[in-house]
């Protein structure tokens, strides 16, 4: 069980090195093949929005404009993913071949909308692997990270803006109360469990979990030869989010995996719930399943 290939989207956000060199690290240690993508906007998606009233000389200047400016952000990132792949000696290749059990990448340009590619490429990949969306993340940032939670059918590893991870899911956190989209998680994370050091299965009581799930969950993973240590906890306070946090680093863990979105989009939304907290807050990296 690994994890053979990784989509990587970059956006041009101050963060996407630290992403970069986060996914260039799981490819490493699983000889996968990463899919670094940049999708250019399309200025002329804008034009009914701003061409209303303007000349047709007007509108064609915005439009070069812009295409100058996306022109100039893709040759960056480029430069950026060529820079990185050569200092850490990952070759770039154009596909599958070769058998050799390494790491290697490709670069992907496409012009259109984000999200969308995000969704269509994701479908193709073992693992996506994303910058959280942060305060002054890019705009497009958030819609294509929910497309890839609820659109791709893959798992979702989020990165914080920092640091480096080198050896990540050496000691690994598994939030578990029992639902689908946590059994999701814990399925896809499983290349990594399997070969953690330590894996603690953290279950936040509440009206909704029953307090044998993290047991549950543990006497599964006894059958994958995994013996894990179980937490069973009260949300306390500042609610399920924050203490599956609290718990998290005070085991150490350097990932947890936890299902996305067992509440509506809506719900989460109108009255908070633990995903936005781990979106907005974590301070280590997150595996997501929906």
């Amino acid at each position: 069980m690994s994890y053979r290939s990784i989509l990587v989207p970059v956006d041009g956000g101050r963060d996407n090195r630290v992403v970069l060199e986060n996914a260039l690290n799981v490819a490493s240690r699983f000889g996968a093949h990463v899919d670094i993508m940049h999708v250019r906007p399309d200025p002329r998606d804008a034009v009914p929005m701003f061409g209303e009233g303007l000349s047709g000389d007007m509108v064609e200047d915005m439009i070069r404009a812009a295409d100058l400016e996306s022109a100039e952000r893709a040759h960056n990132l480029k430069t950026l993913c060529e820079t990185v792949c050569r200092d850490r000696g990952v070759p770039q290749v154009d596909g599958p071949g070769g058998g050799a059990d390494a790491a290697t990448v490709s670069w992907l340009e496409k012009t259109g909308r984000e999200d969308e590619f995000v969704a269509r490429r994701g479908r193709l990949a073992d693992l996506v692997v994303s910058a959280r969306v942060g305060e002054d993340g890019p705009p497009m940032r958030s819609l294509s990270l929910h497309a890839a939670l609820f659109e791709c059918g893959r798992p979702v590893l989020v990165f914080p803006p920092d640091p480096t991870v080198e050896d990540l899911g050496r000691v690994m956190a598994v939030a578990w109360s029992g639902t689908a989209q946590g059994a999701r998680a814990v399925q896809a994370a499983m290349p990594m469990i399997v070969r953690a050091s330590e894996v603690h299965v953290l279950t936040c009581e509440s009206e909704r979990t029953e307090m044998s799930a993290g047991d549950e969950l543990a006497q599964y993973l006894g059958w994958w030869g995994v013996t894990p240590n179980v937490h069973t906890f009260p949300p306390g306070t500042d609610g399920v989010g924050q203490a599956l946090l609290d718990k998290t680093n005070g085991i150490n863990a350097d990932i947890l995996v936890c299902g996305a979105y067992s509440h509506s989009r809506l719900m989460q939304t109108v009255i908070g719930g633990v995903t936005s907290v781990l979106m907005d807050k974590a301070n280590l990296p997150v595996l997501f399943s929906h």
